[in-house]
Order: structure tokens, then sequence, then C-alpha cells
């Protein structure tokens, strides 16, 4: 996480360019600080704790398919509101199974 002070994304209509949680978001994936993980879901919950270091979250329904060994798919950022959530923006998440370890290389970033 950065040091810069964390404010709820749900003040704003976006996920500006240079807001800290993009940088956050993609420090989740492997190679830029995250891990190699050893399941989907795993990857799915470090990038969701990242999300809601500012009040945000995936669409639940966006993360249900995820198949295969590699793949890619978009998913939708929403404010984590109870009544009134909104789409803030889009995710865009990929992964591929490393053949020797069995582990999974993730890259995600915010569009």
């Amino acid at each position: 996480m950065t040091n810069a002070t964390k404010s709820p994304v749900t003040q704003v209509d976006t996920i500006r360019v240079g807001h800290p949680l993009r940088e956050d978001f993609s420090g989740c994936s492997t190679g830029n600080g995250g891990p190699y993980y050893p399941t989907k879901g795993d990857a799915v919950r470090a990038y969701s704790a990242a999300l809601a270091e500012y009040e945000l979250q995936f669409d639940p329904d966006s993360m249900i398919d995820m198949p295969g060994d590699n793949g890619c798919i978009p998913v939708d950022v929403y404010t984590d509101e109870l009544e009134c959530s909104r789409c803030v923006g889009r995710a865009i998440i990929s992964w591929y199974r490393m053949d020797q370890t069995g582990r999974y290389e993730f890259t995600g970033y915010l569009a």
C-alpha cells in the first residue's frame, strides 16, 4: 500500500489517473510486488482487499466465472454503499497458471 492518505472514492465519480488506488491495486500483480498465487481465489481476495481500503468492491456477479488455467476478464468496480452503490471504474484481471509450480501469475489494473 502507498503511504498516501486513503480517501474513499465514493466522493468522486471515477478512479482518476494518479489516484493512489491505482498503484495499490496494481501492486497485487505478480512481478509488481504481488506473489505467485496458489489459487485464483487468493488473488481475488488480494485485489478485493486493495479496493476495500477505499470503500470499493468488485461487482460480485462478475467474479463468479474465471474458467481455465489462463484468461482475462473485465470486472466493474462499485462503491461499497448498501443502498446506492454505483460503478466508478473497471478492473482488468488476467491470470496464467505456471506449468511447473501450478501457481498463478496475475496482472490487474484499473481502467
